[in-house]
């Protein structure tokens, strides 16, 4: 009978072991437990050495992010370690079932999953674009984060965390950044990109394509792939990601549990 545990320093080895199997789809999971799990909280449904689901919260963004990996069954067991509100769930969207069942009033939205592969990729360059490094790059990074509806106003100072933790690329005009784009995670197998945001009065301009093109150039030269999540019907982002190299290779679902939030 499959068993609920609670991922330790006694068996998180076995179970990051178990998550690699598919980096692809445990991309979160690899790499939260490996270089943040002082913020990270991870049940798993374990039989016979073998994984069967799992739920994370990462706590260290301004709401939790969970991310919900099972089949539907298990996922009715797995949800009962969720938050009780306030929180962003992310999951196959055969899960929403359960998901509504326990959180009735959710709002949730299909995401594309795209991935770019190592040799496959086309990079668009630009003068104006470059790596963000220091404070004054974190400020107007802020500035821009500002212009984002229903988004947390980050800090200058979370900003620069930010990006002394994560590679970060921005789009400068007239000495301001209109648009950046960065990456969550990196392992050797697969980088996660995301972030992707340019300022309302600058849209339409290509601007978004050069900053993911970028911080995708770095993630191929350091991984095998490139992955991302866009909102299905963010229609010009699609298009620019494929215009990359970006292809679809399955949805998930991105499900508000009272932040307000959208993708």
């Amino acid at each position: 009978m499959a068993k609920i545990v609670k991922i330790n320093e006694q068996n998180i080895s076995a179970v990051i072991d178990l998550l690699k199997q598919d980096i692809l789809r445990n991309v979160f999971a690899v790499y939260d437990l490996q270089h943040d799990f002082e913020h990270t909280l991870m049940y798993a449904s374990l039989e016979n050495g073998k994984l069967g689901g799992y739920i994370l919260i990462y706590t260290a963004l301004d709401f939790p992010s969970v991310i919900l990996e099972s089949d539907v069954n298990t996922a009715g067991k797995l949800i009962a370690y969720a938050p009780k509100d306030h929180f962003i769930i992310h999951c196959p969207l055969e899960l929403l079932p359960p998901i509504q069942e326990r959180f009735p009033n959710e709002k949730h939205y299909v995401e594309n999953w795209m991935v770019a592969r190592k040799g496959e990729a086309r990079f668009f360059k630009s003068e104006n674009v470059r790596k963000l490094c220091n404070l004054e790059d974190a400020l107007k990074l802020a500035k821009l984060l500002s212009t984002q509806e229903k988004r947390p106003k980050p800090s200058a100072e979370k900003c620069y965390a930010m990006i002394s933790k994560m590679p970060t690329y921005g789009m400068f005009e007239n000495n301001e950044i209109v648009s950046y784009a960065s990456s969550f995670a990196q392992l050797p197998q697969i980088w996660l990109i995301g972030g992707v945001c340019t300022h309302p009065a600058y849209r339409g301009k290509g601007y978004a394509t050069l900053a993911t093109s970028a911080i995708t150039e770095e993630a191929l030269k350091n991984s095998e792939s490139a992955a991302l999540f866009v909102r299905s019907d963010n229609y010009p982002a699609v298009r620019a990601y494929e215009k990359i190299g970006y292809r679809k290779v399955g949805e998930k679902l991105w499900v508000d549990v009272g932040t307000g939030m959208m993708p």
